[in-house]
């Protein structure tokens, strides 16, 4: 049933399907000036949308890092670099 439906659209890409009629949807693929009108539409949506910001997934894990205590341990926010700090122990350092 699948095959049907996709050779009855005639797109090339049965799995890239847009909400346009199977007739204009080939027309758009097919034709120059369905191609230039669809440059055209991605040049304005790229010009004129606002740039996404995606959020930054953070996920902070419960307890000590594993393994023994390093010699220099250094914490630094980006955000605030003022508020960065470092832990040296010299004491392990000559190992």
């Amino acid at each position: 049933m699948a095959d049907v439906d996709d050779r009855e659209s005639g797109s090339d890409h049965p799995e890239l399907r847009t909400a346009l009629p199977p007739a204009l949807e080939d027309w758009r693929r097919r034709s120059a000036t369905g191609a230039i009108l669809t440059g055209i539409a991605f040049g304005l949506r790229q010009a004129l949308e606002l740039p996404r910001e995606d959020p930054a997934i953070v996920v902070e894990a419960p307890g000590e890092p594993p393994g023994p205590p390093q010699p220099m341990e250094l914490h630094m926010d980006p955000d605030r670099p003022e508020e960065a700090w470092v832990i040296v122990r010299p004491w392990l350092l000559d190992k």
